[in-house]
C-alpha cells in the first residue's frame, strides 16, 4: 500500500507542468456493427432489443468475478448479488424480469459462439464486449435454451497493428459491508426466562447466573462472541495480469495471463485461502485469401485451501452457537489444549477451524475453439462459410483429512476438575476425496453467410447449423453419470434494408431436443421485424437537434426445453416402476417376493414451452450527438409451461399424476437507457441511466382452491403469501374482542393480531385459508446511474444501481428469535404480556412453532436500496512522465466497490439478507493498483 502512495505522489509532482496527452474517457460511442448470433449487422439494420456492454466498462470494478460486475450496466439485465465468499460469485441474473414466473428463467450464457460455457470461466481482462439479448429475433439462433435471454461475451482478439503489452497490478482490502448483531450472555439468559414465562414454564436462568454472566465470565459461564472470536476485521486481496495483443496482416493474437490471490475472514485455525491462474491465447490466421484458421486456447485452475467445514456451515454455527453453549477453551486461563463442549451443538466452533481436518478443492476449466473461414467471393460474391468445433472440461477434485477432536464437558459447577471428555483426538489420518466431478462440453457449428449490396438494396442470409453435447460424471461414490445434454438447432437469418431506411428481418430455427418423443422432439418456431430509419427520411437529414432517430419492432414465437427446477427433465414421457417392499409366500412363508409400484406417470405428448413475444422500440441520438436514448416495450406470454397436474387431471387418475404443458405466465414491461455527453473545455464529461420495468402474472395455474382469494391465477408471480397483520394484542380485552384462536398456538398480549379474513365460516380460527397476497419480492423497477468525469487525464467513475418496488420478508434467524435460538439484537424491542405498547416486535417465545412467528404482513418491509456499486478515481500520466517507466502509457487508480447503501433495511444486506448468517457476508472493498501499457 505504501508503495503505491509513494508512486504516485512521486509521479504527480513530476506532471505539474508536463504537457498532457488527452487521453480522455468517454462515452461509448456505438460501432457501425453490432454483434448478433453468428453474424455482424449495421446498427442502423439492427431490428431487434439489444443491449451493449463495452468490455472496458468492466474494468472501472475491483470485483474480478464477470457476473457481479455487470448489476446496473445494462437495462435489460437484472442482477443481483449474493455472498462474498473468496473466488465464488453467487449473483443471479434475470433478463427483462421474471420470464417463467421465478421458475428457473435464468439467462443462457454463451460464450465466443457456444453455449454450456459459465461466465465464472472467463477473466474480466478477457471480455472484448457483452450482448444482452433481449427480443425473439436477437435469440432466435441460438435454439431451445434460448428464450429467457441470452448474455453473449465475445474475447478479445488480436488486430494488424503495432503489438500491444500491458501489466496490471491491485491490491485492495475487503471489509465486511454488514455483521449481524446479537447479544451477550447475561442479556441472552435474561431473555430467554422471560420467553419461557410468556409461554407459562418456569425461568431456568437464575439471578446469580445472569450476574456472573454480565461480571464474571468463566468456563462455566462463559459469554464468547463468535463473530469477534473467529472472524478478523478485514481480508485482503491482489490481482496480477499481463497481455499481449497485437499482429500483421496475415496473423493477429491475443494472449492474457492472470493471477488473483484472496484470504478469507477466518481468524483461528485454517485460515482459507483462494488463488486463481488463468491464461488464455486466440490466434487468427489467414492461410491465403480463400482460407483462413481461428484457434482458441484457455484453461484456468481456482484452489481453494480451507478447515474441514463449509462456507455455509461455518456461518450457520456463528449465528446459532449461543455465547452461553461454551467456552472457547474448556482449560484454566492460557491452556489451549482442551476445548469446551456444550450437549446443545456438540461441535466446538473453534476444533471445527483448527482440528477438524482440512479440505484442498481445486477447479481446472479448459476450453478450446477450432475453426476455418472460407471466403467464397470468387465464387459468388458474398458468398462465405464457416465451421468450428469447440471441446471444454471441467474437473473439480478436492482431497483432505476429515479428524474429529475432544472437547470437555464440566460435571460438577461446584467442583473444576470433576469432567468428560467428549470425543477423541485423532490429529493425522490418510487423505481421501471430497469430490470428484467432471463436465465436457462438445459443440459443432456451421454456418453460410451472404452478404450483398445492390443499387438501394442491402441484403444479408445466414444460414447456420448447431449441435451441442454436455455431459457430466462422478466418481466419487462409485461412477455415476447424469443423462447428456444433447440439443441441436437449424436457423437461418434473412435481413433486407432498403433506400439505407426500411428494414426488414425474418428469422427461424428448427430446434431440436431429446426431451421428448420422436414424434415431438422437433419443433419450427420463427420471428419477424422491421426498423424504419427515420431521421434518413428527407423530412429530417437537415434536422440539427434530431441526428438519429429510428422505431422498431419484433414478433416471434420460441421453443423452450431447458433442464433444471421448475422445468425440463429426461424421459418425463416414460412410464416408471420402482421397489416397494416386500411379502412372504410358498411353504412356510419362505419366499420373499419384491413388489412393484408406479414411480412415474410418462405423457408422451410432452413438447416445448413456447414464448410468445413482442418488442416495440425507439432509439435516438438528439441535440449534436449530446443525448442519445433507447426505449423498448415488451410483452412476453409464455405457455405450456411444464407442471405436475395434480388439479387439471381429476383424482379418480390415481395419486401419482403426470407432468403436462398447463401453465401460463406473461410478463410486460418497458426498458430504456439514456445519456447525455458533453464537454466545458477540458473537462469530459458524461451521465447514463438506465431503467427497467416489469411485471409477471399467473395467467393460467394448476390449482383449486377453497376460496378465491388463494388462487394464483390472476396474481403476480412473485407474490409474498402470508397472513394480513393488524398490529400486536395489546392485552387480554383486546383478544376477547378480536374473538379468535389460532391453529398455530396460544394467543397472549404481545402476540401478532392475525386478519380472519374467512371469518364467514364462522369457525373464528388463524388457519392457512386466512393466507393472501401480502406484497411482491421481486423489484417492479430496477436502475443504474453512471457517471464518467474526466480532466487532463484525471478520471472519476462512479457506478450506482438500485431497485424499487419490492418487498422483504424479515423471516430468518436473525429477525425470528424463537425456541433455543441464539438471539440477536431485534429481541431488545421484543413486547412482553404487560408491556407491549411501543414494542419492535411481537413477544418472545422458548417453542420453535408459535402463532406470531410465521409470514405476515407484520414482518414486511421495503426492500428498495440504492448502493454505489463502483467508483473509480484515476490518473492517466503524461507520456513524459510514463517514458520514465519505458511505457507508452501509465495509469494510477484508487477503486471502491460497494461503498454505500442505502436502505429501510439497516441491519443486514437488503439485497441478500441471510448474507453473514448461512453464508459469507457481502464487501465493502477498497484497492490501489496501477497498469503500465508498453
Amino acid at each position: 500500500m505504501k508503495y503505491y502512495i509513494l508512486l504516485f505522489l512521486t509521479a504527480f509532482m513530476g506532471v505539474v507542468s508536463a504537457q498532457q496527452k488527452n487521453d480522455t474517457v468517454k462515452v461509448r460511442v456505438d460501432s457501425d456493427k453490432v454483434a448478433l448470433p453468428f453474424a455482424h449487422i449495421d446498427k442502423d439494420k439492427v431490428v431487434g432489443a439489444i443491449d451493449v456492454i463495452d468490455g472496458k466498462d468492466l474494468l472501472h470494478s475491483s470485483d474480478y468475478n464477470v457476473e457481479s460486475i455487470l448489476a446496473g450496466q445494462a437495462p435489460g439485465l437484472i442482477a443481483f448479488e449474493g455472498s462474498g465468499s473468496p473466488g465464488l460469485d453467487n449473483t443471479w441474473m434475470k433478463i427483462r424480469g421474471l420470464s417463467r414466473g421465478g421458475q428457473d428463467d435464468h439467462p443462457l450464457i454463451v460464450i465466443d459462439g457456444i453455449a454450456n460455457r459459465a461466465l465464472s470461466s472467463i477473466a474480466i481482462d478477457e471480455v472484448e464486449s457483452i450482448q444482452i439479448l433481449k427480443d425473439a429475433t436477437a435469440k432466435m439462433l441460438f435454439g431451445s435454451k434460448a428464450a429467457n435471454g441470452v448474455i453473449m461475451l465475445t474475447t478479445k482478439r488480436g488486430y494488424n497493428g503495432k503489438s500491444k503489452v500491458s501489466f496490471y497490478h491491485e491490491y485492495g482490502v475487503k471489509t465486511p459491508s454488514r455483521l449481524p448483531e446479537y447479544l451477550n450472555s447475561a442479556q441472552y439468559a435474561s431473555l430467554y426466562n422471560q420467553a419461557r414465562i410468556n409461554d407459562g414454564l418456569d425461568p431456568i436462568y437464575s439471578a446469580e447466573d445472569i450476574n456472573n454472566y454480565a461480571n464474571n465470565p468463566s468456563v462455566l459461564y462463559p459469554n464468547v462472541n463468535f463473530y469477534d472470536e473467529l472472524l478478523k476485521k478485514s481480508t485482503s486481496f491482489q490481482r496480477f495480469n499481463a497481455q499481449l495483443i497485437g499482429g500483421d496482416d496475415r496473423t493477429k493474437y491475443f494472449l492474457n495471463l492472470g493471477y488473483i490471490h484472496e484470504d478469507g475472514l477466518e481468524n483461528q485455525g485454517k485460515n482459507q485461502k483462494f488463488d486463481r491462474f488463468n491464461i488464455r491465447g486466440n490466434l487468427d490466421y489467414d492461410v491465403n485469401k480463400t482460407v483462413s484458421m481461428f484457434l482458441d486456447l484457455a484453461g484456468r485452475m481456482d484452489v481453494w485451501d480451507r478447515a474441514d467445514i463449509t462456507n455455509g456451515a461455518f456461518f450457520g454455527a456463528l449465528s446459532s452457537h449461543r455465547p452461553n453453549d461454551y467456552p472457547l477453551y474448556a482449560g484454566a486461563e492460557g491452556d489451549k489444549d482442551n476445548l469446551g463442549y456444550s450437549p446443545r451443538v456438540d461441535t466446538n466452533l473453534l476444533g471445527e477451524l483448527a482440528r477438524s481436518g482440512y479440505v484442498n478443492n481445486k477447479n481446472y476449466y479448459a476450453q478450446t475453439n477450432l475453426g476455418i473461414d472460407f471466403n467464397l467471393n470468387s465464387l459468388v460474391k458474398g458468398l462465405s462459410a464457416s465451421g468450428y468445433v469447440t471441446f471444454d472440461v471441467f474437473n473439480n477434485i478436492a482431497i483432505g483429512k476429515s479428524l474429529t477432536y475432544s472437547r470437555i464437558r464440566f460435571d460438577d459447577p461446584n467442583d473444576l476438575s470433576v469432567t468428560t471428555r467428549i470425543g477423541t483426538d485423532r490429529l493425522d489420518g490418510d487423505e481421501d476425496r471430497k469430490g470428484d466431478n467432471s463436465t465436457q462440453n462438445l459443440g459443432i457449428v456451421a454456418k453460410i453467410d451472404f452478404e450483398r449490396s445492390w443499387g438501394d438494396n442491402d441484403l444479408l442470409i445466414n444460414l447456420v447449423g448447431v449441435n451441442q453435447t454436455l455431459t457430466r460424471k462422478s466418481t466419487l461414490d462409485g461412477p455415476t453419470t447424469q443423462q447428456d445434454d444433447k440439443s441441436a438447432n437449424i436457423g437461418a437469418r434473412v435481413n433486407y434494408t432498403f433506400k439505407d431506411k426500411y428494414t426488414i428481418e425474418g428469422s427461424s430455427s428448427y430446434m431440436g431436443s431429446d426431451k421428448f418423443t420422436k414424434e415431438n422432439r422437433w419443433g419450427l418456431y420463427g420471428a419477424g421485424g422491421f426498423a424504419w430509419l427515420i431521421s434518413n427520411e428527407d423530412f429530417l437529414k437537415d434536422s440539427k437537434s434530431i441526428n438519429y432517430l429510428k422505431l422498431k419492432g419484433s414478433y416471434g414465437i420460441m421453443g423452450y426445453d431447458r433442464q433444471g427446477s421448475g422445468a425440463f427433465d429426461y424421459l418425463l414421457f416414460r412410464d416408471f416402476y420402482q421397489g416397494s417392499g416386500s411379502f412372504r409366500t410358498g411353504p412356510q412363508n419362505s419366499a420373499a417376493e419384491f413388489g412393484w409400484r408406479a414411480g412415474q406417470i410418462g405423457n408422451p405428448s410432452l413438447t416445448f414451452e413456447e414464448s410468445k413475444e413482442l418488442n416495440l422500440g425507439i432509439e435516438a441520438r438528439l441535440f449534436n450527438n449530446k443525448i442519445d436514448l433507447e426505449v423498448n416495450y415488451f410483452n412476453e406470454l409464455r405457455t405450456g409451461i411444464p407442471v405436475v397436474l395434480r388439479n387439471a387431471l381429476p383424482d379418480y387418475t390415481g395419486e401419482l399424476k403426470p407432468i403436462g404443458n398447463f401453465n401460463e405466465v406473461s410478463n410486460k414491461g418497458v426498458d430504456l437507457s439514456i445519456g447525455y455527453t458533453d464537454n466545458i473545455g477540458n473537462l469530459n464529461f458524461s451521465l447514463r441511466g438506465n431503467l427497467i420495468y416489469s411485471k409477471s402474472v399467473n395467467e393460467v395455474f394448476d390449482e383449486i382452491n377453497q376460496y378465491a382469494h388463494l388462487n394464483r391465477t390472476g396474481q403476480v408471480t412473485d407474490a409474498i403469501w402470508g397472513w394480513q397483520a393488524d398490529g400486536l394484542y395489546q392485552n387480554d380485552s383486546d383478544i376477547a374482542s378480536h374473538g379468535v384462536t389460532s391453529s398455530y398456538g396460544d394467543i397472549i398480549p404481545g402476540d401478532i393480531k392475525l386478519v380472519d379474513i374467512t371469518n364467514d365460516r364462522g369457525d373464528n380460527v388463524i388457519d392457512q385459508f386466512d393466507r393472501k397476497n401480502i406484497g411482491n419480492w421481486f423489484p417492479r423497477v430496477n436502475y443504474s446511474l453512471n457517471l464518467n468525469l474526466e480532466y487532463k487525464g484525471l478520471e472519476l467513475y462512479v457506478l450506482g444501481q438500485g431497485t424499487s418496488g419490492s418487498d422483504k420478508l424479515l423471516n430468518n434467524s436473525y429477525y425470528w428469535n424463537t425456541g433455543e435460538n441464539k438471539y440477536s439484537v431485534q429481541a431488545l424491542g421484543s413486547a412482553t404480556p404487560g408491556a407491549v405498547a411501543g414494542a419492535t416486535s411481537p413477544r418472545l417465545t422458548s417453542l420453535s412453532e408459535s402463532h406470531s412467528y410465521r409470514d405476515s404482513s407484520y414482518w414486511l418491509t421495503s426492500g428498495d436500496f440504492f448502493k454505489i456499486r463502483t467508483a473509480e478515481l484515476a490518473y492517466n500520466f503524461s507520456e513524459r512522465i510514463s517514458n520514465k517507466f519505458g511505457a507508452t502509457n501509465f495509469r494510477l487508480f484508487v477503486r471502491g466497490n460497494d461503498l454505500l447503501t442505502i436502505s429501510k433495511i439497516k441491519d443486514l444486506d437488503p439485497e441478500s439478507l441471510n448474507s453473514g448468517i448461512n453464508n459469507y457476508p457481502g464487501f465493502r472493498t477498497l484497492s490501489l493498483g496501477l497498469k503500465l501499457t508498453y
